[in-house]
């Protein structure tokens, strides 16, 4: 299936959802999306959720490295930015991801629940959960 991201001016977050087969083409095509949308460089929450993700052997940990270097092109758009992400089995690498990542600014938690991502966020479990809800349904094309 692949990534889908929305973003929620009104809220201030990028919700982003991975689901079934993710590739690396596929995360670094959509890391181009994000950073390009304009309220990744306003907002200072991300939520991303993996839960649904049953493929990632295209990514490895170069290929984390490489991600953050691409989100770290404009390095004041990940200055005092917090994320969450909510990871079952990609739990290792989206580790690997918050820790270097860290290093320009940007504060990011890996969550095995919606429930203590949205505390950590600020969010309100029940509209967080429809939201990535609808997202996994887009990219499904239910």
């Amino acid at each position: 299936m692949g990534i889908l991201h929305f973003s929620d001016g009104q809220r201030g977050i990028i919700y982003i959802v991975w689901d079934d087969v993710v590739t690396w083409q596929a995360w670094l095509n959509q890391i181009e999306k994000i950073t390009s949308d304009p309220l990744w460089q306003s907002s200072h929450r991300f939520l991303a959720d993996l839960r649904s993700v049953t493929d990632t052997s295209t990514i490895g940990l170069a290929e984390v490295a490489e991600a953050v270097k691409a989100f770290s092109a404009d390095r004041n758009s990940l200055l005092y930015k917090r994320g969450a992400v909510i990871a079952l089995n990609e739990f290792g690498r989206a580790r690997t991801f918050a820790d270097l990542l860290a290093r320009f600014g940007t504060s990011v938690v890996i969550f095995n629940n919606l429930d203590t991502a949205c505390l950590y966020l600020g969010l309100d479990v029940l509209e967080t959960g429809r939201m990535l809800k609808g997202l996994r349904r887009q990219l499904r094309g239910e």
